[in-house]
């Protein structure tokens, strides 16, 4: 029997196995919802702990209980809250209002979440969206030609609910583009996600899906499907940004007293038929104010399955020198502390391989390094609704690669992990500003610096063995710009930016240097 085939018995035995006693269990809140954003913000404002933000995405039952928390709060000291804090929560409380409705909660009738479609059943339920949106960018005479232009429809649908106990959610959407490009019908993983395009290359269309199933089984919550995961408490992970395209992956989740452990194994999309992750994290609350994460990842290949990385404890540094030391072994810790009210600091740490511990920060190649170091802020000048973010990040040469290309860390020619490539560092700051519910205004700032060296680059290649961050010709990118938000009927959502981009160095040709205005225009509408 074929290797993916077994994978695919694996998970129905479990499930069969499991039917006599399962629980209930909800599915997950998808990356992009707003309530990721308020946790974290009412976790930042003392108001929320043991929220376990590191850990995503969230179950509802997760969010839910969060939602919960804060509505008692807010009765019991309402003057902690702004009136956009209050309105939102109301908000929250009626998007999940099937995971609330045995708690006793006020939901009133219009914050209640609508639904295109929406019935229940005696042991099931079934909900449905229509989704609609699209994007226009419009770049300057400085960007590339073939970026000047860009038109990006979309439409789709989710279907969410459960039958008896298994809870199901599948997010479905189709998306054409035409403009300034050059559209090729590509269906090698190697060369990015798939799409095809019309015969005279002037339009590429793709689909993309987010679905999965959950069930619980004596408290450990188990997810079969297709995901994007996020780890870590920074906007873009180390280990796992949330980016990259969604993957196939069997997941459990086990809260633990003031801990969470998760353990995933997946397969990745490359000209491999054969490439596999496994992954794990524990993330403990110590205080009220401080939690810190663990986590191991391994990229595998050229192989079925490997019986050592599906047990969720065995850790995969033991499991990886024991099967020949020939994968892609990573590790990362991550810390998040909230010294005051309204002020959280971060880091996260990241080691891809480490042949010279007694030379952990010296220049030896097999190092390789990454970190994130970040400030979350809120009420900012003691303005109400306002946050500032900060982020830097510092990723070293050969970070993400291997010297056999099956192991590189991505998926569909994109990084798990963090955008940036290996030899480079960013900088990034964001204000918002919130003066009612349906609208949202911020300035922010990027500052990219890229030297020589990309995740597809192995370190067989180098010339030494020493690493040299951000040696010779380097690319830097700065992008500042304005944005607001407006959302004038419930899940309508219009977004804007105006953006100058000014590149140094392009192609790391010294002196090569270009400026542009850049003009985005989104709509998102859940109907």
């Amino acid at each position: 029997m074929k290797e993916p085939g077994r994978f695919n018995v694996l998970l129905l035995f479990l499930i069969l196995i499991s039917l006599c006693r399962l629980e209930a269990r909800s599915v997950h809140v998808p990356l992009g919802h707003r309530v990721y954003d308020f946790l974290d913000r009412m976790e930042t404002r003392g108001l929320l702990i043991h929220v376990k933000s590191g850990s995503r995405p969230f179950t509802r039952d997760h969010c839910a209980v969060m939602v919960a928390r804060l509505d008692s709060l807010s009765l019991r000291n309402p003057a902690d809250f702004t009136r956009v804090d209050r309105r939102l929560l109301e908000r929250l409380k009626g998007e999940f209002r099937d995971e609330l409705q045995n708690r006793g909660l006020s939901i009133s009738k219009r914050d209640k979440e609508p639904h295109f479609y929406s019935r229940r059943f005696d042991t099931s339920t079934v909900h449905i969206d229509v989704l609609f949106g699209g994007e226009l960018i419009r770049r300057g005479k400085g960007a590339d030609p073939s970026e000047r232009e860009i038109n990006r429809p979309h439409y789709g649908a989710i279907l969410r609910g459960n039958y008896r106990k298994i809870g199901f959610y599948s997010e479905n959407r189709i998306y054409s583009e035409w403009g300034s490009r050059t559209y090729v019908s590509n269906y090698s993983p190697a060369q990015g996600y798939p799409m095809g395009a019309e015969h005279d290359s002037s339009r590429g269309t793709w689909d993309v899906s987010e679905s999965h199933v959950t069930f619980q089984v004596g408290g450990v919550d188990f997810s079969w499907g297709r995901d994007r995961i996020a780890w870590g408490p920074a906007r873009t992970g180390l280990i796992f940004s949330g980016k990259a395209p969604a993957f196939d992956l069997f997941s459990l989740r086990i809260p633990i007293g003031p801990a969470v452990f998760t353990w995933l194994h997946g397969e990745l999309r490359s000209d491999f038929s054969h490439r596999w992750i496994a992954a794990h994290r524990l993330e403990v609350s110590l205080r009220n104010n401080l939690n810190i994460g663990v986590n191991e990842g391994v990229v595998y290949g050229r192989r079925g399955m490997e019986s050592a990385y599906l047990i969720p404890i065995l850790p995969y540094l033991t499991a990886e020198h024991t099967l020949g030391d020939r994968d892609n072994l990573v590790m990362g810790l991550d810390v998040n502390w909230r010294p005051f009210r309204n002020w959280k600091l971060y880091g996260d740490f990241f080691i891809d391989d480490l042949f010279a511990p007694w030379e952990l920060f010296g220049n030896f190649y097999g190092n390789k390094l990454a970190f994130t170091i970040g400030l979350h802020r809120t009420n900012v000048f003691r303005l109400p609704d306002t946050d500032l973010r900060c982020e830097y990040t510092r990723i070293e040469p050969y970070v993400y690669t291997h010297k056999d290309p099956v192991n590189i860390f991505e998926h569909y020619d994109q990084g798990l992990g963090h955008f940036l490539h290996p030899n480079s560092d960013r900088l990034w700051i964001e204000t918002i500003h919130r003066p009612c519910l349906a609208v949202e205004a911020g300035l922010f700032l990027e500052a990219i610096r890229r030297g020589a060296g990309d995740r597809r680059i192995s370190d067989a290649e180098r010339q030494d063995d020493t690493k040299r961050f951000l040696d010779g010709t380097i690319l830097k990118t700065v992008r500042y710009g304005i944005f607001a938000a407006y959302e004038p009927f419930r899940d309508l959502f219009f977004r804007g930016e105006w953006i100058f981009v000014a590149r140094r160095n392009q192609q790391w040709i010294s002196g090569a240097h270009a400026d542009w205005f850049e003009a985005r225009l989104s709509l998102n509408w859940n109907w």
